[in-house]
């Protein structure tokens, strides 16, 4: 009784404890989708996923292991792991293979550590997509295939797209997606918003057509505040904040976690859509900026809850409230073979199958619709015995309770299994073997097949075949070469024909008679009496050597050391024969060596031949070559001797030696030649003293030709920082010269934007029309030859006339002065519209039309008749006073006079100031705009637009004075002044 009482209560523990686990993010949620514009799990229910981001896995490989993405997981609470894989700045393009297999490797731990991952293409720098476009594609093809199927994976297709637009990010994602559809048409892909993924509502005009996709939005908290702009389109678009940090842009500086809440209450869906936006949080590192999560030294100790106090507080957020995924959603898979595997035919193969979140009856196997096996107990397998030929689509369904499961498709292909190339190796000669001649040579081999058989094998001096074999043992001897060095191997076919080639073998062979080269001492085999002979160390023996003791042990005469390693020997008349030896010590092991050499007394009688003189001739120069002083002319020459061997080449111009070499090949670098003719000859001396001088080379050396130089300019006038009146009209002056020449032509320029040109002197330009802004003028100076020079630059300011600011405290807020046909916008003050009801609007001078915008508000178009009056408005009220009127004078304004910062003519924000919004109308193209207060600190970020395009900001804004930057795309900048008064 005692037994069965402990073995019920070990059941209904586990039973207990397998309850009380909660299921992982993935199998809670299964395969996820886009719902109108809502992120859902397999079950249709809707989802926030909160994660992390990695940083670039360059340059933090110690941050991204198993354990760290298990602790990201289970510590962390984590549901998603964005993989930032940087393109550039030493990235996927500086090693594309490896870059994958890290990828696929962080891809693999976050599937067994159950959360989601997101691949993201992260390009920054450059900001185009269309940049690498083939390399995307390639990129998305590999990692769609390989990780088909697997419904933890993500594909962000590009990481903050800058200085493009939307249509451009179109083309490009237009392009890519397919090749993911392709190979995983379920897979949620996550499409960048141009600005730096900062304006979704871009995509408004033209979204993409695809389902299950969302586009993706960044932020940093100390530095962004555009969320009115992201509510305004959660409504109408899904979304998905891939990246956002509690600092500043730059992943640095300060840290605001009340804005972040206040981005983290938009995300969890405080928005009009009321959508629940995922998010991954910038980064998971050490990488020592605020923005990290860890500290310093976190990843190479591998502390992965070692937080920073960005990552306390994000983790924290992670954590708590707790993921809201409904129930776990069931679900089967088979587990392996992998999709698109290739088995050899008559495989015998084995399909396995698994069940998540639910208890299965049975699970059957098919291929296409075909029923192939079923199986009821777990572990879920069938296997398919000796696999035909053919392409298999396989799945698994599962029969459960609630009704019946099918997995994804797996592809496998049985194929003939390919051939597999023979083996060889050459077994003979040994290695730096030496023969004497006539030599007879032995070539023979080891060859084998393992899945067929040898059909022949090669022999091969070099690429020249020597002969061949066709059965074992595989041998060929090799006979009537000529002294030299030769390099063998051995080429083995199989019956299908793969081809495998040996390493190689190198042999000597040198004529009968001659020292063996490949000795440790080489010198002659014997002497005749009174020969005088040298002797000397094999090359391979002379490394740290630091000294040589030569002797002999048979009577000689003399033994004189020629150079380290070489001795001449005098053996006299009583010379009969002994040993040449030499000990030579060295710096390093073995210290010490000694080597001998047996030398006997040849036979006969020494007869003298002749000694023949050797051969020369120059190689380079060619005659008649020609050269540019100071020239260095390379003189090689190639020599030879019969009889003996070449002590030395001498090489001269005229009687000049110029220097010498005394061993091939033989070159000399003749350095700063002047100009001149020269007669350049080589001279070669023997081993017997024997000289010939080569035939004599011809070369001419000329002056080089004088090189064109360059004008001179500089800039007269205006002066630097010169400071002139809208619009201006500026005299632009230049004086150039041209010391070798003559001044074709000098250009005036406003940074890259050419204004005009003089071609003759006084070189002067004027410049009219000249609106408001900070211009950089410079001169350009063009020779008679084409030569240019550009002057050093001025910097000049063109500023509006002095205008009258509108009173922010007046009643009626509005211009002092108008000039004929302007536009002016009149509103009231705020203090002034509570309980008002009605406003009535009048002008009492010559106006041509008065329209109200809003409620307190009127545009007044002053007419080609205006000679100033009053600007009037009569308000009633819904409490006392019940009506009240307030008037405004507005004069006629001065000539080139401003009419105030409401001038949308001249000044493109309105209205200026403002207790509410300004509005502002592009009067060029605009590479970028940003708001800052007074101390300089952005405040907001507006991006890139058109000409003639209007953008709303500032309703943010705390009364003050603020600085509206732009930069337009022609490099000019500008700066206006905003006034933001309080209600």
């Amino acid at each position: 009784m005692k037994i069965y009482i402990l073995f019920f209560l070990s059941c209904l523990f586990s039973s207990l404890l397998a309850i009380g686990q909660s299921p992982t993010p993935v199998a809670a949620n299964g395969q996820l989708n886009v719902v109108g514009n809502q992120l859902t799990n397999e079950s249709g229910k809707a989802i926030q996923l909160r994660g992390v981001s990695t940083h670039g896995l360059q340059w933090f490989p110690t941050c991204y292991t198993q354990s760290s993405v298990q602790a990201v997981a289970k510590d962390w609470g984590a549901d998603v792991l964005r993989i930032a894989m940087y393109v550039d700045e030493g990235g996927y393009l500086s090693g594309k293979e490896a870059m994958r297999a890290k990828v696929n490797q962080i891809v693999d731990w976050a599937e067994q550590s159950g959360i989601y991952c997101i691949i993201d293409w992260h390009i920054l720098n450059p900001g185009d997509p269309n940049v690498h476009t083939a390399d995307a594609i390639e990129f998305f093809n590999i990692m769609s295939q390989r990780n088909a199927g697997k419904k933890h994976v993500i594909y962000e297709i590009c990481n903050e797209p800058n200085g493009v637009n939307w249509s451009q990010i179109k083309s490009y994602a237009e392009q890519v997606i397919p090749v993911i559809r392709k190979n995983a048409p379920n897979a949620i892909v996550l499409v960048g918003t141009p600005n730096w993924d900062q304006r979704p509502q871009d995509v408004l005009s033209a979204p993409l057509a695809y389902t299950n996709l969302l586009y993706t939005v960044h932020f940093y908290a100390a530095s962004h505040f555009f969320q009115n702009d992201v509510k305004s389109v959660t409504n109408q678009l899904p979304l998905f904040f891939s990246e956002w940090g509690t600092s500043t842009y730059s992943g640095g500086g300060n840290l605001d976690f009340t804005n972040g809440q206040a981005w983290l209450d938009l995300m969890a869906g405080s928005n009009p859509g009321n959508q629940k936006i995922s998010w991954c949080n910038w980064t998971f590192s050490d990488a020592g900026e605020s923005s990290a999560a860890l500290n310093a030294g976190a990843c190479n100790s591998q502390q992965w809850n070692n937080t920073s106090p960005s990552g306390t507080w994000v983790k924290d957020h992670i954590l708590n409230p707790a993921d809201d995924f409904g129930p776990a959603t069931p679900s089967v898979a088979i587990s392996s073979p992998a999709n698109n595997t290739t088995v050899a035919i008559g495989t015998n193969l084995v399909i396995n199958a698994s069940v998540y979140n639910a208890s299965a009856t049975r699970v059957e196997f098919y291929n296409g619709t075909t029923l192939i096996g079923s199986d009821a107990t777990a572990p879920y397998s069938w296997t398919i015995a000796s696999l035909a030929q053919g392409t298999y689509s396989l799945t698994a369904k599962a029969l459960i309770s609630s009704g019946n499961l099918t997995s994804s498709v797996v592809q496998v292909t049985a194929a003939p299994a390919p051939n597999q190339a023979p083996i060889v190796s050459l077994t003979s000669p040994a290695n730096n073997a030496s023969f004497p001649l006539p030599a007879t040579v032995t070539i023979a081999a080891n060859a084998a097949d393992n899945d067929g058989n040898i059909s022949k094998v090669d022999f091969y001096n070099g690429s020249t075949k020597l002969g061949e074999d066709a059965t074992a043992p595989y041998a060929f001897t090799w006979s009537g070469m000529t002294a030299g060095t030769y390099t063998l191997t051995a080429r083995a076919t199989d019956n299908q024909g793969a081809v495998t080639t040996s390493g190689a073998v190198t042999v000597l062979v040198y004529n009968q008679g001659d020292p063996d080269p490949t000795a440790d001492l080489i010198g002659p085999n014997c002497v005749y009496p009174n020969a005088v002979q040298l002797f000397n160390v094999n090359a391979n023996k002379l490394g740290n050597a630091t000294s040589f003791s030569w002797w002999c042990t048979g009577s000689t005469k003399s033994i004189t050391t020629v150079q380290a390693g070489k001795a001449s020997i005098d053996f006299g008349a009583s010379f009969t024969g002994g040993q040449v030896c030499v000990g030579i010590n060295y710096s390093a092991a073995p210290w010490y060596s000694q080597y001998c050499k047996t030398v006997t007394v040849c036979p006969g009688t020494l007869t003298t031949p002749t000694n023949q003189s050797p051969s020369v001739s120059l190689t380079s120069p060619t005659t008649n070559a020609t050269y540019t002083a100071p020239a260095t002319v390379t003189l090689a020459a190639s020599a030879s001797d019969a009889d003996g061997s070449i002590e030395k080449v001498e090489f001269y111009n005229g009687s000049t030696k110029l220097g010498e070499r005394t061993s091939s090949p033989y070159q000399l670098n003749w350095t700063n030649v002047g100009a001149g003719t020269y007669a350049l000859t080589a001279k070669a001396t023997d081993n017997a003293g024997a000289t010939t001088t080569s035939g004599t080379i011809s070369i001419q050396v000329s002056n080089p030709t004088p090189t064109n130089q360059a004008p001179t300019v500089s800039l007269t006038a205006p002066a630097t920082s010169a400071t002139f009146t809208a619009p201006a009209t500026i005299a632009i002056s230049a004086t150039a010269n041209d010391t070798d020449g003559s001044v074709a032509k000098v250009e005036f320029y406003s940074g890259t934007t050419k204004l005009g040109e003089s071609t003759t002197a006084p070189y002067q330009f004027s410049w009219t029309g000249v609106s408001t802004g900070t211009y950089t003028l410079l001169a350009r100076a063009t020779d008679n030859l084409g030569a240019t020079t550009t002057s050093a630059s001025v910097t000049i300011q063109v500023s509006n006339p002095t205008a009258t600011t509108p009173n922010p405290g007046a009643d009626l807020i509005g211009a002092d002065c108008a000039r004929p046909n302007d536009v002016r916008v009149y509103e009231v003050n705020a203090r002034n519209l509570p309980n008002a009801t009605q406003f009535s609007w009048w002008f009492m001078g010559s106006s041509q039309s008065i329209s109200a915008t809003q409620a307190g508000k009127a545009s007044y178009t002053f007419g080609p008749s205006f000679t100033g009056g009053q600007v009037c408005v009569g308000i009633n009220y819904s409490v006392a006073p019940w009506y009240s009127q307030y008037c405004k004078p507005v004069s006629v304004c001065s000539t080139g006079a401003r009419a105030g910062a409401d001038d949308v003519a001249n000044n493109p924000v309105f209205p200026n100031p403002t207790n509410d919004q300004f509005t502002f109308v592009a009067d060029r193209d605009i590479h970028s705009m940003s708001v800052a207060n007074q101390t300089g600190r952005e405040q907001l970020r507006l991006g890139s637009t058109k000409a003639g395009q209007t953008i709303t900001f500032g309703d943010q804004l705390s009364p003050g004075i603020y600085l509206l930057h732009i930069r337009y795309e022609n490099q000019e900048e500008r700066t206006i002044k905003l006034l933001k008064t309080g209600n």
